[in-house]
């Protein structure tokens, strides 16, 4: 039997074509869908008329194009890449938040805070939480929550709880106090108080 005819040699050849193929699948998922591609080409937009044309489309492509942009703005602040990706999260974030936009809100946001949980660095978990500031509802109140105990990432998520407001986000904030310490308990501490006033 010639030794390419062996079973460890077909062992081996399968294996070497499946890491081929999984290197192709990750070097295909590294280039930007069309639809992203596309919108990534015409940012930033000249007018709000254009812009809200360009939100429309990204949000007409749900979840999977929001995780998109999420994994292209990059894990380091200033990463030339993440330029666009970053206008774009941010500006789906305004215009997703405007009146009469409920669901394109309750979608846009309940993807970033499940970013939330993904292995994402805190870098960009912070500007996540920036977002969710922006458009985060009552719902989003538990995945922020969890950030309270980051030294890095508990002012920017008292910020967001504190933005939201409401019953939930200051049992999140009161909950947290006990065990938070230095910066984190001031930042919370605050948080509390503003929100108590409203």
């Amino acid at each position: 039997m010639e030794p390419s005819k062996t079973p460890a040699a077909r062992t081996a050849a399968l294996g070497a074509a499946a890491v081929s193929a999984l290197a192709a699948a990750r070097s295909s998922a590294a280039e930007p869908s069309k639809q992203v591609a596309d919108v990534l080409e015409k940012i930033p937009a000249d007018d709000y008329e254009t812009a809200g044309r360009l939100c429309t489309t990204l949000l007409a492509g749900g979840p999977d194009v929001v995780k998109e942009l999420v994994n292209r703005v990059g894990d380091e602040f200033g990463d030339p890449s993440g330029v666009k990706p970053k206008y774009a999260l941010h500006g789906l974030a305004h215009y997703a938040s405007r009146p009469g936009a409920g669901q394109a809100r309750k979608m846009f946001a309940e993807t970033l805070a499940g970013e939330l949980a993904a292995e994402h660095s805190e870098e960009l978990k912070a500007f996540i939480v920036r977002q969710l500031q922006l458009c985060g509802r009552p719902e989003e109140v538990p995945a922020l929550a969890t950030l309270l105990s980051s030294n890095r990432l508990c002012n920017a998520a008292s910020q967001a709880l504190l933005a939201i407001g409401g019953p939930a986000a200051l049992k999140a904030l009161r909950d947290a106090l006990p065990k938070a310490e230095g910066p984190r308990r001031v930042a919370i501490s605050q948080a509390i108080e503003l929100i108590s006033r409203k």
